[in-house]
């Protein structure tokens, strides 16, 4: 088996295509559902900042999934396809898949954020 055959069988590849392509719906979920349950706590206390945080932190989770999507299609072969049959040709897939999600869903947690700079919680 050639070298980068086996980088493309190992079960961290594919934790790190999987985080790819989970990432970027899990931390949108996450930023929503923190955001919605914090500004109560933001309105009463005036810590507008906290909702700015939350969505900071969610969007590096986001591009974290791009950062491992990115590197694992940078570290398959030139010879994968996206309609092939082998572990490499799904990793392949995946890690397109993930490329764009990712970077999708981080593009959406900006334009949530972009009201909660612009809008008061309280209101």
């Amino acid at each position: 088996m050639k070298q980068a055959e086996h980088i493309a069988d190992t079960p961290r590849l594919e934790a790190a295509v999987w985080w790819g392509v989970a990432a970027g719906p899990l931390a949108w979920g996450c930023d929503l559902g923190s955001s919605y349950a914090v500004a109560p706590h933001a309105c009463s206390t005036g810590h507008f900042y906290v909702l700015h945080v939350i969505s900071l932190v969610f969007f590096l989770i986001a591009l974290s999934g791009f950062a491992l999507a990115f590197g694992t299609y940078r570290r398959l072969p030139d010879n994968a396809e996206k309609q092939g049959h082998l572990p490499r040709d799904r990793a392949f897939f995946l890690s397109l898949v993930g490329i764009v999600m990712s970077l999708g869903f981080a593009i959406i947690i900006i334009a949530g954020a972009v009201p909660r700079w612009i809008l008061s919680p309280c209101a």
